[in-house]
């Protein structure tokens, strides 16, 4: 599949990227376009997926609250005997559980945590309870998409994630309901909402988080949550471009941060200049568009070409030029679309001879 998705793109780009000779702008034809276009489809549908399998949990989890009694005097015993507290975070621990009471850490089991000291009420043990019972669907989730977090936080800071964490790292959390993957659901609109792209400072590069908030009428449960690397996102989509010759894409959100690049040497430089400020700072901007911006920890790529490129889209972007767009610069013919899921946008350049 993945050499008749290199095939096409290569055929499209091989017959559709010669400028009308004589003018400035490459004159877009329907093939040139379908070329970005279609890249930026099987990114969106690579989130879209993500959206709705963190729906879905979420929708998982209304369901148990809806069925879901009081917890017995012996579940209440339980989570008591087998507790352990670190800066005010809780770890309920499943002392029968398969990974044991001190699993490593991403172990293949539920993590339950309670971020309220030892505060506890009818109404923590009676979520503790539900949230256990949804393992096997956070369990079943992650499996779909490894490497990524699985978790939902309710309005009583209680939270369960997938994978095992450890309560070291969990205490990084507290207060769960005052954090960015929390606050990003769409409340107003019950739909989901994504985070902008971050640098994960476990080591695992970029990552993005989707989160939908978990409505019972009008009575809010919960908000369900997804972590992914955008190197499992978008490796596949961006290593078929590249296999167009002398082609180099990159993927950036509407204020030219970077996310990811197809260049290898291009994406060790985002890793690397990342993990030295432990945040994503690297832009795909020209010099003025950073300036504007006014950032103090702002980097420009070191590929002028690409920055120029960004910049352009960001501007023409503003001033409402249709999707996809295709325009020549230099040597080079851009081709960009924007993701309808995120808001990102997915730049392209492409070698073209200039009309004589």
């Amino acid at each position: 599949m993945r050499a008749v998705t290199v095939f096409l793109l290569a055929l499209l780009a091989a017959s559709s990227l010669s400028p009308t000779a004589g003018r400035a702008e490459a004159a877009p034809s329907p093939l040139t376009a379908a070329l970005v276009a279609t890249a930026a489809g099987r990114l969106d549908d690579a989130l879209a997926a993500l959206e709705q399998s963190t729906a879905a949990l979420g929708a998982a989890y209304r369901e148990l609250c809806r069925t879901a009694g009081p917890p017995s005097p012996e579940e209440r015993s339980r989570a008591l005997q087998s507790y352990a507290i670190k800066d005010g975070t809780v770890a309920f621990r499943d002392l029968q559980g398969p990974c044991g009471p001190e699993p490593a850490a991403k172990a293949p089991c539920q993590s339950l945590f309670f971020y309220d000291g030892e505060n506890f009420t009818d109404d923590t043990f009676r979520e503790m309870s539900v949230l256990s019972r949804l393992a096997p669907a956070m369990a079943a989730g992650y499996d779909a998409l490894p490497s990524s977090w699985v978790y939902l936080t309710t309005p009583g800071q209680s939270f369960a994630i997938y994978p095992h964490l450890p309560l070291a790292e969990a205490v990084n959390n507290y207060k769960p309901t005052d954090k960015d993957f929390y606050t990003v659901a769409d409340f107003a609109g019950k739909a989901c909402g994504w985070q902008s792209p971050y640098l994960d400072l476990a080591g695992d590069g970029m990552m993005v988080t989707v989160s939908c908030p978990v409505f019972d009428g009008e009575t809010l449960l919960g908000v369900a949550s997804r972590d992914v690397t955008i190197r499992q996102l978008s490796g596949r989509i961006l290593a078929d471009l590249a296999a167009i010759p002398g082609a180099r894409a990159v993927i950036i959100n509407r204020r030219g941060k970077a996310i990811a690049a197809s260049d290898p040497t291009l994406a060790a430089f985002l890793d690397t200049e990342n993990a030295k400020a432990e945040d994503a700072v690297v832009y795909f901007r020209a010099d003025r568009g950073l300036a504007a911006m006014g950032l103090e920890k702002g980097l420009l790529s070191p590929d002028e070409t690409l920055n120029a490129a960004g910049e352009a889209v960001i501007e023409r972007a503003g001033a409402e030029k249709p999707w996809p767009m295709v325009f020549a610069q230099g040597k080079d013919l851009v081709l960009a679309a924007r993701l309808r899921t995120t808001g990102w946008y997915l730049v392209m350049l492409v070698p073209h001879k200039a009309g004589k």
